[in-house]
């Protein structure tokens, strides 16, 4: 036990600059299944100390651990290239789902896959891949300091927290008793999937909207046969889903381009129209996110059916024409109350 502790502590630590209390590493030894006290981890500093290249920063109190800069980890098994470019990979675009703890322990290991692939062809293969979105991207909203932190914690001990939420449109928040299950990434806002107080409903909570959060020794309650993965793929990307229907839509030719690549269902069929138009079949799910889909390219698609998709379309367009035709800074009467944007934050 002594050995698997002091082994896990040494992943613990990272290079220098960079540096961890003694505090800071009880915590993330609770976290790995080690319950130690702070004497115990000081002691086993100061022994591994004399066997590894590791310095404390005694400046201020408490004072910091972390490997030498030069500290080559020969105690370490070397990365094989393909691990070496999945894990700089992994810190290019995985950064923003990281606790930032974990995200400090890895810096040492960047280091190592940076120098396993210096003398080769992949050494710079993370640099030369991107990846871009397809929407308009927006800021990230502004969340509390150490919130995260606390909710990676929570989500990590399986604890409950308590705070104060306010809700959508609300000016005040109230407090609120969660039960954590997971964190749920939707374009620049995160989202806290949970339950509150005894309710067995699942709830989104807007992180950036959460405030003196702490965590509380309870326990979390899972819903029986909750998975988060699951419910991110059937639920949390519906909103206000009314079911599948079946879509048949006439799109201009260079619209209905990327369709035959990447179609909307398996069974998406087409076929080309008299007048060059390119007509698309597809069950698909009747939720916002197609209304929005649809509404983004004008007129340069018209909807058959479902019927009242058709008419609800129609209305939100041609309230729009009679936007602009108004001239800027007026609200035509019939103008929806509600933009798109506004309603595509749930939480």
């Amino acid at each position: 036990m002594t050995l698997a502790r002091q082994w896990a502590m040494l992943r613990c630590i990272p290079r220098h600059p960079h540096r961890v209390t003694v505090g800071e590493l009880r915590e993330r030894l609770r976290d790995r299944g080690f319950h130690v006290t702070a004497r115990t981890i000081e002691r086993d500093l100061h022994g591994l100390s004399d066997v590894f290249p590791l310095m404390a920063d005694e400046r201020s109190k408490p004072f910091g651990w972390s490997w030498t800069p030069g500290a080559a980890f020969e105690f370490a098994p070397g990365f094989s290239p393909p691990q070496a470019v999945s894990l700089l990979l992994a810190r290019t675009h995985l950064q923003p789902l990281l606790p930032s703890s974990m995200h400090s322990e890895l810096v040492p290991l960047y280091a190592m896959a940076e120098s396993a692939l210096e003398d080769s062809g992949w050494r710079d293969w993370h640099l030369r891949m991107a990846v871009v979105p397809t929407t308009q991207q927006l800021m990230p909203p502004k969340i509390e300091a150490n919130t995260l932190a606390i909710l990676h914690g929570a989500l990590g001990r399986r604890r409950c927290l308590e705070g104060y939420y306010r809700a959508k449109g609300a000016r005040t928040s109230k407090p609120v008793l969660i039960h954590p299950l997971g964190l749920l990434v939707r374009g620049a806002v995160r989202y806290l999937v949970c339950t509150l107080f005894d309710y067995g409903d699942i709830r989104q909570l807007a992180v950036h909207r959460l405030t003196d959060l702490r965590e509380v020794g309870a326990p979390y309650r899972e819903p029986d046969g909750f998975c988060l993965q699951t419910y991110a793929s059937r639920s949390a990307t519906r909103y206000e889903s009314r079911g599948p229907v079946q879509l048949v839509a006439r799109f201009q030719p260079d619209a209905a381009e990327h369709l035959f690549e990447t179609p909307l269902s398996k069974d998406q069929t087409t076929r080309a129209l008299p007048d060059g138009r390119i007509e698309v079949s597809a069950v698909v799910e009747w939720d916002q996110p197609l209304r929005w889909w649809l509404l983004a390219f004008g007129s340069r698609v018209e909807v058959i059916e479902p019927a009242e998709l058709r008419a609800d379309l129609s209305r939100e367009l041609c309230a729009a024409a009679a936007a602009y035709a108004h001239g800027p800074g007026t609200v035509p009467a019939g103008a929806p109350a509600t933009t798109a944007i506004e309603a595509a934050e749930l939480a």
